[in-house]
């Protein structure tokens, strides 16, 4: 899986929860993926200092969720790929496939309405095939506990970790 597709993952399933939990953050939401891409660790050490926004303007108000969602993406993106793949080796699986194509569908409609009429080819059911569905239950809880994990370990206060989380999955259960 290449770094194009852990972008558009990461950024994608971060701008939904931002869409649902605070829409507010959406205008500078492209310029906080781009600095969260260029230097994750950078963008979040500003968030270690605290929950709350530090100074005052717009500015640092923005930057409160967009980080916090876009290193729970990551997180959640990387664990299904290392179970995608370890699933592969074992004779395949749908997980990674499933979001896969679920993201293919939403940046043809978001970036190009052509792109999005073109067919799909037939691909045998592995982690880089575009077969489509939901995320089984144990796929659910699987991403639950990894997004968990990850907003604890960004120092989120457990509402926050719980709302978080329900949006991540939220997105990745959406159809279209």
């Amino acid at each position: 899986m290449g770094e194009d597709e852990r972008r558009e993952f990461t950024v994608t399933t971060a701008r939904r929860v931002v869409e649902s939990l605070a829409p507010e953050e959406l205008p500078a939401f492209a310029a906080t993926s781009e600095a969260f891409l260029r230097d994750p660790e950078r963008l979040l050490a500003g968030r270690r200092c605290g929950d709350e926004a530090l100074g005052s303007g717009i500015d640092t108000v923005v930057a409160l969720l967009s980080p916090a969602a876009l290193a729970v993406a990551a997180a959640v993106y990387d664990q299904l790929v290392d179970r995608a793949g370890d699933a592969v080796v074992r004779g395949g699986d749908r997980v990674l496939s499933r979001l896969r194509a679920r993201f293919r569908r939403r940046s043809a409609v978001e970036g190009d309405e052509d792109s999005a009429t073109e067919p799909e080819t037939a691909e045998p059911e592995t982690a880089g095939s575009l077969t489509t569905g939901p995320l089984t239950d144990e796929q659910r809880e699987r991403v639950r506990e990894v997004a968990e994990a990850r907003a604890r370990a960004l120092g989120l206060t457990e509402d926050r970790v719980r709302l978080l989380v329900g949006a991540i999955v939220d997105s990745l259960d959406r159809e279209d």
